[in-house]
């Protein structure tokens, strides 16, 4: 188990605020703790999640274009992630995503869509406990 990577978080309470604060590597980010489950301020834990995923599979796409010596820009890619959650459970049980890729890019879909699940390592964390389905689209142009 050496060649494990370790990543180290603190948690934060801060109640008057009605967050935590995450540190990691002299970076914060921030979670609503808000027990109604709304914050303004803040993404719920459930929303970091699915965030991290979005997150992951962009990771992912820059190493599949790399690979080919393309480099992707923001207008390049749309990552569009819903996630459902079961509040009887609770239980986050479902996320269904669209990655939307300029055509221009000159890739296959399916092969797309095959790099990003296979090399995600939050895909694989959260596989077999979430049903996570979606789709790659080539797109002409994005907003």
């Amino acid at each position: 188990m050496s060649n494990l990577q370790q990543f180290v978080v603190e948690t934060q309470f801060k109640p008057d605020d009605s967050i935590a604060v995450n540190k990691s590597r002299e970076i914060e980010t921030v979670t609503s703790v808000n027990p109604d489950g709304n914050h303004i301020k803040a993404h719920s834990p459930v929303e970091t999640v699915i965030g991290a995923l979005g997150s992951c599979f962009l990771i992912n796409l820059q190493r599949y274009f790399n690979e080919k010596g393309k480099e992707i820009s923001d207008k390049d890619v749309q990552i569009i992630l819903t996630g459902y959650r079961d509040p009887q459970i609770p239980k986050l049980v479902k996320i269904d995503y669209e990655v939307k890729v300029n055509s221009g890019l000159d890739f296959n879909e399916e092969d797309l869509k095959k790099f990003m699940e296979s090399s995600s390592t939050t895909y694989k964390t959260l596989q077999g406990n979430v049903d996570i389905s979606g789709k790659v689209m080539k797109l002409e142009t994005l907003n």
